[in-house]
């Protein structure tokens, strides 16, 4: 407290520069811990960032992984499925094959029959004619002969 004259006394004479200073000094200490602490924060937003950056390196080759892994399996799968198609179609050409043969044959023997058929109607028909016109002929001789 100061006297009631204005004199400060013997105790306090230089203390007011060095609180000044010493004020000064911890001033610049609380800046330089500040910018310590922002350093800091900094290196530990750069160790962050390379953290993450390792992440998503270890992310990526994980997915690209997964994604040959993928395009493996599906090129399993697609052939797997050409050859199952190939399998099928071959038992289907060749039931196509048997079933058409055999209805070659069935056509070839229903031919041989409609055609021994035919040959019979026509012999049959042959012999009919035959027998009629021998019936006329005879007719005609016998009215040529005995009734002029």
């Amino acid at each position: 407290m100061p006297d009631t004259n204005g004199n400060e006394g013997v105790e306090k004479a230089g203390r007011p520069a060095y609180d000044v200073r010493f004020a000064a000094i911890e001033a610049r200490a609380a800046a330089v811990e500040t910018d310590v602490a922002v350093i800091h924060a900094s290196f530990a937003t750069k160790d962050d960032i390379q953290l993450l950056r390792s992440e998503m390196r270890d992310g990526h080759e994980r997915i690209l992984a997964l994604l040959y892994e993928h395009k493996l399996e599906m090129k399993t799968a697609m052939a797997q499925q050409r050859d199952d198609f190939n399998a099928a179609l071959a038992k289907q050409r060749e039931d196509f094959n048997a079933a058409l043969a055999k209805q070659w044959e069935d056509f070839h023997t229903a031919l041989t029959t409609t055609h021994m058929d035919f040959y019979k109607f026509l012999t049959n028909q042959a012999w009919k004619l035959y027998g009629f016109a021998s019936v006329v002929i005879g007719g005609v001789y016998f009215i040529a002969r005995y009734v002029h």
